[in-house]
């Protein structure tokens, strides 16, 4: 079904006290003096104040090294509600009902009070849940009511089991237009994330974790009232705090109790809901080329205003921020990548590429192109020039070698008509044979031919091993990451860990590197995703190996399919007292999935499982990498090898057509029906035929007008014959043994 916009209006009877809350609005004040029929609106505001302090301002992570927060500006926001009314999101309106966006329509669904994950009939992703925002309205015999609207919209996540409003916040990093003050304006150098928001009340505006966030007006930091004098002579400032509840005519309008419920949620008048810089996309991805330097995060409530808000020209912020650990002179390296061993065979070429790869970024290689990656198909050395705002830096070289490969030897050869022959090739590489439609159909130094009866061209050419294949393909994480904290360490002792992966060929897992904390007797497993069944098992004594690790090597056979590798929990309680296995794992942002050899296998996900404790439970996640590290599979595809080829070589047999000493011979049988024959004529051997022939036929005057070779003659020939012109032809038909010919009449 398709609907219009909700709006339900109901009344609510007043208790017989006197009080401002959502069922009574006796004391509650409207926005304008002496008004008492007023929707009691919200008025949410992005705290400047809460951007630059909480969990100490702003953290700059550098574009390499950081792990997941690679290039990563991480930002707390505090969004306080200083208006009138409280901001209150609904997932359900009072019957129950909760309303979906699938393609053009809205989907109406009862939820029975439960509304978790809905899904439209041709997505594997949540559909998008129409919010719907509750405003509050004094009567003006001081009963409150209230309507509902849609406003935006929200999306279920399954990983914390509640609503984010989409589109709630926008943050982006600016380069200041001094002559601008609206910071709307300036131009965007780096995006943030669309930040979805639970909305709930996180801190009282008086509680000291929250101190300084409300304010009257929280759109001008300090920087930026002194940038822009003009608009504090308009009598701006960075805002009166806002502490005290008499600072709040509706304070506590709301309940003070909105929390991340599907149902319900919200900020309370006098509340704020503060995002830590460390919760899903509180980030600004910094662009790759951008210089260190002074900026701005300019940050958006409710950009698209999907939600009703007593003013919502106060919906912006503006702050300063340095960044340090970007591109400048000093920290800007250069590299070249290639797609391949910098090694070019005869006629071949390869690509060089800068390891910064910016469109703001000009580049100038050491042979006079351009552009951020270059063919070359000439040997030397190359390097490149990369200059940007910052500054400039030259990469190292890069050694670009050719060689080539020798054509193999050959002699050409004369046969008979109607003979076969081995043919001979001589090299020092592995030798293939073509024929002239370049399809290989031989390998080794000689090539027995079929019968031949005209003369006919073979090519050969060699391939020799440049770069020999590794014995071993390695994936995973290759060595043990630490963030510098707690984490560096080793999971709860109740938890014993893995990793999930897909083998998506057979293949043999040789070894792999763990890195224990004490020395004993470790069993590890291959398992069924399920944990049910046991494919591969190794028990060992593993010494401490805390620092540097130790090679576990397992040899094990491991057919497609998915599994889990892990330690057996049993033997981990019987040697360390619990679950876990005392190996070290990484986390804190650091670890990364997945790990692919294409074709070959793909590391997923970290595994964990408590086994019977009452702490956390069992699952799969990407923020932990568990115990293995450096795989070693034996590279039975020979991946990773170099090998080059010469041109082709011709080599041709000649075919010896004087036949003088063949004659007619009864062996050879054959019919010609019907004759005389009109249009077609069809040629069938005899039963004592079966080899490669020649067809030729012959008019009257003994001329050749056709000639047919035949592989294995042994069903009838159809031979149309309208473009011959009326007369006595000759069909004979030649083998090693001899010829035979026969007379027909074409009409």
């Amino acid at each position: 079904m398709k609907l219009k916009l909700l709006l339900l209006i109901f009344s609510i009877a007043s208790f017989s006290w006197s009080q401002c809350n959502i069922t009574d609005a006796t004391d509650c004040e409207c926005m304008e003096p002496g008004q008492t029929d007023c929707d009691l609106l919200p008025d949410i505001q992005a705290s400047w104040y809460g951007i630059l302090n909480y969990s100490d301002g702003p953290s700059e992570y550098p574009q390499t090294g950081a792990g997941d927060n690679n290039g990563r500006l991480r930002i707390s926001v505090s969004t306080p509600n200083t208006g009138y009314g409280p901001l209150t999101v609904r997932g359900v309106d009072d019957n129950g009902y909760a309303y979906f966006l699938c393609n053009n329509d809205t989907i109406a669904v009862q939820t029975g009070g439960s509304i978790g994950g809905y899904y439209c009939d041709d997505s594997d992703e949540p559909a998008k849940h129409l919010a719907i925002q509750r405003i509050y309205h004094r009567n003006s015999d001081g009963s409150m009511s209230y309507y509902d609207r849609f406003a935006g919209t929200m999306t279920y996540h399954p990983t914390h089991g509640h609503m984010h409003s989409d589109e709630w916040g926008v943050f982006t990093l600016r380069v200041q237009d001094p002559d601008d003050p609206n910071p709307l304006n300036w131009p965007i150098v780096s995006n943030g994330a669309k930040m979805g928001f639970c909305l709930m009340d996180y801190n009282d505006c008086g509680d000291n974790a929250a101190y300084g966030h409300c304010r009257d007006e929280n759109r001008y930091s300090d920087q930026y009232l002194e940038d822009y004098p003009e608009i504090a002579q308009q009598g701006f400032n960075g805002g009166e705090i806002l502490t005290e509840n008499n600072q709040f005519p509706n304070n506590g309008l709301g309940g003070q109790n909105y929390g991340c419920s599907v149902i319900e949620q919200g900020i309370t008048v006098g509340w704020t809901d503060i995002y830590s810089e460390y919760l899903d996309d509180q980030w600004i991805d910094i662009d790759p080329g951008l210089c260190n330097g002074e900026y701005w995060i300019v940050g958006e409530i409710d950009r698209n205003n999907f939600y009703l808000e007593s003013n919502k020209d106060n919906n912006w912020t503006a702050v300063p921020v340095t960044l340090t650990q970007q591109l400048d002179s000093q920290n800007f390296e250069v590299e070249i990548l290639t797609d391949s061993e910098p090694i070019l065979c005869e006629g071949e070429s390869i690509t060089l590429s800068s390891s910064i790869n910016n469109a703001s970024m000009n580049y100038t290689w050491s042979n006079g192109m351009t552009g951020s990656s270059i063919e070359v198909s000439e040997a030397g050395s190359y390097f490149v020039e990369v200059t940007s705002e910052c500054g400039s830096n030259t990469s190292e070289s890069i050694l670009v070698t050719s060689t080539s490969v020798a054509s193999p030897g050959v002699t050409d050869v004369t046969i008979e008509e109607g003979s076969s022959t081995i043919l001979y090739a001589s090299g020092s590489g592995n030798i293939y044979w073509t024929n002239n439609n370049g399809e290989i159909i031989g390998e080794g130094e000689s090539l027995t031919t079929p019968a031949l009866f005209e003369d006919t061209s073979y090519f050969v050419f060699q391939e020799e091993e440049i770069i020999p294949a590794p014995e071993f393909l390695s994936t995973g994480e290759i060595e043990h990451l630490c963030d510098g904290g707690g984490n560096c360490d080793y999971s709860g002792t109740v938890y014993n860990g893995g990793l999930r992966f897909e083998a998506l060929d057979d293949f043999t897992l040789n070894s792999v590197k763990v890195y224990a904390g004490l020395e004993g007797q470790r069993t590890f497993e291959l398992r069924s995703t399920d944990l049910s069944i046991v494919y591969e098992s190794t028990t060992m004594d593993v010494p401490e190996s805390e620092e540097n690790g130790y090679l576990v090597n397992l040899n094990w056979t491991i057919p497609a399919g998915e599994y889990i590798i892990t330690t057996d929990s049993n033997l981990n309680n019987s040697v360390f007292g619990d679950n876990n296995p005392m190996l070290k794992r990484t986390t804190g942002g650091l670890a990364s999935f997945p790990h692919v050899i294409n074709n070959i296998i793909s590391i997923n996900d970290g595994y964990y499982n408590n086994e019977g404790n009452d702490a956390g439970g069992a699952g799969f996640n990407t923020a932990y990498y568990y115990y293995f590290y450096d795989w070693k599979i034996n590279n039975e595809w020979g991946i990773g090898e170099v090998t080059c080829s010469s041109d082709l070589t011709e080599i041709e047999v000649f075919v010896n057509v004087d036949n003088s000493n063949l004659d007619e011979t009864s062996s050879i049988d054959f019919g010609l029906f019907p004759n005389p024959a009109f249009k077609q004529v069809s040629i069938e051997p005899g039963s004592s035929l079966n080899e490669d022939v020649i067809i030729y036929i012959i008019n009257e005057l003994g001329e050749e007008v056709e000639k047919i070779k035949i592989n294995n003659f042994n069903e009838p020939l159809n031979l149309n014959i309208e473009e011959y012109s009326s007369g006595m032809y000759f069909i004979k038909i030649k083998s090693p043994l001899g010829f035979k010919t026969k007379p027909i009449m074409f009409k």
